[in-house]
């Protein structure tokens, strides 16, 4: 898995490869720095992630509550179709704002 972050506002997280058991904690750190700094959201490019498991949902959620709690948005961006099935069938793509959205 490599992440990328850039810009101010939004933040962009671009995460590509697989998100999983091994890399979710690289994943939660990136998101937690970038909840961090200034600015009114983030956005989390996942059109470059191929795979991802129940850690990398859990991971997303928690950033996501971590944003509510603090004013802020999270934006999950052009999920890969096989990561958008997996957040439709585990019911989060209303959470996420995915839901009735254009699939990728």
């Amino acid at each position: 898995m490599e992440i990328n972050s850039s810009g101010t506002d939004p933040v962009v997280v671009e995460v590509t490869g697989e998100v999983d058991l091994a890399t979710a904690p690289q994943l939660e750190q990136a998101l937690d720095d970038a909840l961090a700094q200034p600015g009114g959201g983030v956005r989390v490019d996942l059109s470059g992630v191929e795979f991802m498991d129940s850690a990398g949902l859990r991971v997303l959620v928690a950033a996501l509550r971590k944003a509510e709690e603090s004013g802020r948005s999270l934006v999950l961006d052009s999920p890969h179709e096989r990561v958008r099935r997996i957040i439709e069938i585990t019911g989060l793509a209303e959470v996420f704002g995915l839901a009735g959205s254009d699939k990728a």
